[in-house]
């Protein structure tokens, strides 16, 4: 971490108005490790504004609830045009959408993790590829989001990076691995001849949890250690988890966003990698 990544973490750019937010789009990410958000100005096609609260506080080992996080926050007491909200989530499954009914929804879901509908299943459609997203975001943040915006679906984290994975693969036929880190598990997607041939989240307890999966899913897949390998999340340059990877290959890249809009210079004090479904969010539709 670099030490311009303090945490809370703020950065705004100097065109920012708090008074003139209904010509800007939030994007929130309630995750297990905290919650973001970002503020893209639409007159100027910039994010102007990254903000990112961890859950653990002061002292060490206390946790912040949703709440008080959201409460603090004078951003997010302002109407905005629109509101995307992404809640990272171990518990999914994807149907492809020619097959799937909606009917069924609950009995997908209990079927591959014993959940209820109280449990907050929800339902996002992505079209790379042609699939339904059903997932679980858990109870405390699918009742916190209907009562404080109405109408908001929440997205699972795979549809702003599957997003960014057809916008990557689109010119090539070459292989596209990515690895996505959240704080307790991983997501492994794979792109072979732009269609997607792998998607799965698996759990980790240790920086090297998240190489013992990948690996072992490209042997199982023949795939070459020396392929590109895209890494994006709560991953840190040279940490144990980069370094876990590094010793498998030598082709580890820290993925960058690939949008129409623009980002404020006051971006560049972070890896843009550790945002990238944040900034990818409003490239979903």
């Amino acid at each position: 971490m670099t030490a311009s990544q303090i945490y809370p973490l703020e950065l705004i750019d100097e065109t920012l108005d708090i008074n003139a937010t209904d010509n800007y789009d939030l994007t929130l990410e309630l995750s297990e490790e905290g919650v973001s958000l970002a503020v893209l100005d639409l007159l100027r096609g910039k994010y102007v504004m990254l903000r990112h609260y961890p859950r653990e506080g002061q002292p060490e080992g206390t946790v912040r609830t949703y709440t008080e996080i959201l409460d603090s926050d004078d951003f997010l007491r302002r109407l905005y045009r629109k509101i995307r909200i992404i809640t990272p989530s171990l518990n999914s499954t994807m149907i492809p959408a020619p097959v799937y009914e909606p009917s069924l929804r609950d009995d997908y879901f209990r079927f591959n993790f014993g959940a209820s509908a109280e449990d907050g299943i929800m339902t996002n459609n992505v079209p790379f590829p042609d699939a339904v997203v059903l997932f679980s975001p858990g109870k405390e943040i699918s009742g916190i989001i209907p009562s404080r915006w109405h109408g908001v679906t929440p997205w699972h984290h795979t549809k702003p990076l599957l997003t960014h994975l057809s916008a990557a693969c689109r010119n090539s036929d070459n292989c596209y691995i990515h690895l996505h880190y959240e704080k307790s598990f991983v997501t492994v997607m794979i792109a072979e001849q732009r269609n997607l041939t792998f998607c799965n989240s698996f759990t980790i307890s240790s920086p090297q949890d998240g190489a013992y999966f990948l690996f072992n899913v490209l042997d199982r897949k023949g795939i070459r250690h020396d392929e590109t390998i895209h890494i994006s999340g709560l991953v840190e340059p040279y940490s144990e988890t980069h370094i876990a990877l590094l010793n498998f290959s030598t082709g580890i890249r820290f993925a960058s966003p690939v949008i129409r809009q623009s980002l404020s210079y006051v971006m560049n004090e972070v890896h843009l990698h550790r945002w990238l479904n944040l900034f990818t969010a409003a490239s979903c539709e």
